[in-house]
């Protein structure tokens, strides 16, 4: 095995949206969750309201975590394709390609 390993820049453009999609998507459900909960508490009352509502704030903890987690990720694979974009433009202009990664052309996959 010779340890070279192949990422196509698009793909990881394609990870940091799903992950923004998957940011965005939490956060909308917290705010429905913290409604809901609201809601629930102005007509309902009593033991079982109270179960409800420690459980929706156990699982907004959990959700929180989720959400911080892919913003952090979303940007961090945003970080790494515009790294191996910039490596492949620096090889192909010192390899005169015209920046395109040494002739694979804008979005080639890139060798590491």
């Amino acid at each position: 095995m010779s340890g070279l390993h192949t990422y196509e820049t698009a793909d990881i453009r394609g990870l940091e949206s799903a992950l923004k999609q998957l940011h965005g998507y939490c956060g909308e459900l917290q705010a429905h969750a913290s409604g809901a909960t609201g809601a629930l508490s102005a007509q309902w009352s009593g033991m079982a309201s109270n179960d409800f509502v420690n459980c929706v704030q156990t699982w907004q903890v959990g959700a929180t975590v989720l959400t911080s987690f892919a913003e952090y990720l979303a940007t961090w694979a945003g970080d790494a394709a515009t790294q191996y974009e910039t490596a492949q433009s620096s090889v192909g202009s010192m390899w005169g390609g015209g920046g395109s990664g040494g002739g694979g052309g804008a979005g080639a996959p890139v060798a590491v």
